[in-house]
């Protein structure tokens, strides 16, 4: 598992580099069938990352390389080689590189690498959250910068703010959002926009080893991965001692 970190990190270094090229110089900027936004970025990250991992032998998905059929895989890479494009377009510097690795429906690793920041984040070395008693400092709420839903402010409203009158909203994109819960300098993600298993399966990955939990919001589960489709449900992400 240590090699295969390690190779994912450096994939995600050398997308990271691909990706500032890009970013550095006007660009096209594409719609996809869904109506989502692409770039010559996420496609060159993409085939980056593929190009590294292939050696390991095991099978590649990413959200610009889908296979036809997912079901036979046990064992795969699941790749979101820019997460964040509208903050990408939007060029605020808030978009990563996920990589993560499925192991038995089970995100088992994970690495997030933000290219404006040069920072990395990993399911080996994220440790605990230093943050101390969360009573210390304000409870936290993060929702997207881009994709904020009234959904989320009704259940921050009915759900969280009862306990925590005194909460503080912040926004943030891509999946910066959980990198801070693993971290431990917010509380709690609220998400009821439309995300995929590629935007949080890395994140989740490095979020269990920190001590959170990704839940569903309809029964309190943990996300499901390797489902019959890609979409995930509304979640929300809790930052550890919740």
């Amino acid at each position: 598992m240590k090699q295969l970190l390690k190779l994912a990190q450096h994939a995600a270094l050398e997308a990271g580099k691909a990706i500032m090229e890009v970013y550095a110089q006007p660009f096209e900027v594409y719609t996809k069938d869904d109506n989502s936004p692409v770039t010559q970025a996420d496609l060159r990250a993409s085939n980056i990352i593929k190009e590294i991992l292939k050696p390991t032998g095991i099978p590649f998905i990413s959200e610009e390389d889908l296979p036809p059929d997912r079901s036979q895989y046990n064992r795969y890479w699941l790749v979101d080689p820019l997460d964040g494009t509208v903050e990408f377009v939007n060029r605020n510097g808030e978009f990563t590189v996920n990589i993560a690795l499925i192991d038995d429906k089970q995100p088992v690793m994970g690495v997030i690498y933000a290219p404006v920041m040069d920072k990395m984040w990993d399911s080996v070395h994220i440790g605990l959250s230093h943050r101390g008693s969360h009573t210390e400092c304000p409870f936290t709420v993060l929702v997207s910068r881009s994709h904020r839903t009234p959904e989320v402010d009704a259940y921050i409203n009915k759900v969280l703010r009862p306990a925590h009158p005194d909460l503080v909203i912040d926004t943030q994109g891509s999946s910066l959002k959980f990198a801070r819960l693993a971290e431990g300098s917010a509380d709690v993600y609220v998400c009821y926009s439309k995300t995929k298993e590629w935007d949080t399966a890395a994140a989740d990955a490095i979020l269990r080893v920190a001590g959170g939990k990704v839940l569903r919001i309809s029964d309190g589960q943990p996300l499901e991965y390797s489902k019959e489709d890609y979409p995930n449900p509304p979640f929300v992400a809790w930052a550890a001692g919740y």
